[in-house]
């Protein structure tokens, strides 16, 4: 993909800190055999070609996985990520939205930013996502400590 095709609304804006660290929530449905899938780095249908991620100059590791499980129908197991300059790397473009319109009543995670998976067929993105898995699972999963959400605990 190139940052001349990108399409960018308003309030959104290219991501260009190399060593910054996109976050990304593991839930159990992005589980495999207890490690991230390699789809958990992509989109799902749900994301419109855009899977959620935050950043790291704008949120802690924790932060954003507490606020993912506040929010989030799904809690997070893990965090796990991917640098801009490896997204960059793989062919594909970081992208902070975190200051576009939000409809009535809707939330953001705190410095969301998404990767760019847009007008792509399946095929690539099958290939892109597998680039980003393995630099997330070279690098890692991000110290965090469990958070439950009320009720949780004895249920």
């Amino acid at each position: 993909m190139s940052i001349s095709n990108v399409e960018l609304a308003d309030g959104e804006e290219l991501m260009d800190i190399a060593d910054e660290l996109m976050y990304r929530q593991i839930t159990d449905l992005m589980m495999d055999n207890g490690k991230p899938a390699t789809s958990a780095f992509g989109p799902a249908s749900i994301d419109k070609g855009k899977p959620s991620y935050s950043r790291s100059g704008q949120v802690e590791a924790q932060q954003a996985r507490d606020w993912h499980t506040e929010y989030a129908s799904r809690p997070s197991l893990g965090v796990w990520a991917v640098s801009v300059e490896e997204v960059i790397g793989a062919g594909l473009v970081a992208i902070d939205d975190a200051n576009t319109p939000l409809p009535a009543g809707a939330r953001r995670a705190p410095g969301h930013c998404y990767v760019d998976f847009r007008n792509m067929n399946k095929r690539a993105e099958r290939v892109y996502r597998a680039k980003l898995h393995f630099c997330a699972t070279d690098r890692g999963e991000i110290p965090t400590t469990e958070t439950l959400k009320d009720g949780q605990l004895f249920a």
